[in-house]
């Protein structure tokens, strides 16, 4: 009979630890980027500067080569130090779910420790889930986005007679808006920061999935698990509580800046039925998966986190929360539109009026 109380607990609670621990350090790798930013910033306002106003075409390019140089520089420093900080970190997720498995087995059960080079190689050569890149060149496609950005905007604020202040103010954005408004202030740190958020998420998952697998007469499977909150995407709420067999099913980050996590099945655990699930307001009872917190909410929660016609689907199209949903998931778990839901389950969107 499973054990359904204090291991299962304990159980949830390490990789729900776990993961609070890995969102303070994506926090603390965003701090770093943005002084990442701060220096490509420089770079940019000191070339446009020596530049000048009205430079000849001659003039530009050999500008914008010497800018690009910088800059790649800059980027490429920054991409090695975290690439280092991500392969030190992949050993620090393996030792702990090592470390956490061996508290639900008996000592005389070997636990096998994958090799960490190897490990590390596994991860860089897994494509990240969110996007289907590998890590490395998922890592630097910020920064090269950015240069080619700057770029453009420098030759077209040239071509149509701007200062070098407006072009500037174009790409580092206005103070009124903490400059937040411009190209470096805005698409550029939010995709570093989605870059930093997401490649440390597969990181972790991808060192646990390699423990899992090192140890399959062990572990049955996985579990998802999902941030119960209003922040969570489609495909994570539905996907929250379900079971998957090693290799038969996703693993986060399923998209860019994904939260969730996955639980071991050890033979003998039964994790859902026993732990209390943190959520947005405080616990919940054990086993409560998203769609089935989320019908404990008030309708208007549900309308801001669903949207007024998902919502009332979701009230009234007599569909519990299981069918709910795998009805918003297609066959390889992408997010459905309305219409393909329809086509999937006409007589539910009858059933809510729809």
């Amino acid at each position: 009979m499973a054990r359904l109380t204090r291991e299962g607990r304990l159980l949830h609670d390490l990789t729900v630890k776990f993961q609070v621990y890995l969102e303070r350090l994506k926090a603390g790798e965003v701090r770093k980027i943005e002084s990442v930013i701060r220096s490509m910033d420089r770079i940019i306002v000191l070339s446009i500067h020596q530049m000048g106003n009205n430079p000849s075409r001659r003039e530009l390019d050999s500008m914008l080569v010497s800018m690009r140089t910088q800059l790649l520089e800059v980027i490429g420093a920054n991409t090695r130090a975290y690439m280092e900080t991500l392969e030190q970190f992949s050993r620090y997720a393996s030792q702990y779910t090592i470390s956490t498995i061996r508290l639900f087995t008996p000592p005389s059960t070997p636990v096998v420790t994958p090799n960490a080079a190897s490990a590390w190689a596994a991860i860089l050569s897994a494509p990240i889930q969110a996007t289907g890149d590998l890590m490395e060149p998922f890592i630097g496609t910020w920064g090269l986005r950015a240069i080619r950005m700057v770029e453009g905007a420098i030759r077209v604020g040239y071509v149509q007679g701007l200062t070098t202040d407006q072009i500037i103010r174009a790409i580092r954005g206005t103070r009124a808006n903490r400059f937040r408004d411009g190209i470096l202030g805005n698409a550029t740190r939010r995709e570093a920061a989605a870059m930093v958020r997401t490649a440390l998420q597969h990181t972790s998952m991808q060192a646990q999935q390699q423990v899992y697998a090192e140890n399959e007469r062990m572990i049955e499977g996985y579990y998802w698990i999902s941030t119960l909150d209003d922040r969570t995407s489609t495909t994570c709420r539905s996907l929250d509580g379900r079971f998957f067999k090693m290799g038969k099913g996703p693993v986060p980050p399923i998209h860019i800046n994904c939260r969730s996590a996955t639980i071991p099945k050890i033979a003998g655990i039964n994790i859902f039925e026993a732990a209390p699930r943190a959520a947005m307001g405080g616990p919940v009872e054990p086993g409560l998966t998203y769609y089935q917190w989320l019908k404990t909410m008030p309708a208007d929660f549900q309308d801001d986190v669903l949207g007024p016609t998902r919502a009332k689907l979701f009230r009234d199209g007599g569909l519990s929360a299981e069918e709910f949903a795998r009805l918003n998931l297609g066959r390889n778990f992408e997010p459905l539109t309305l219409e393909q839901m329809r086509k999937k389950n006409p007589a539910a969107f009858t059933r809510a009026g729809l």
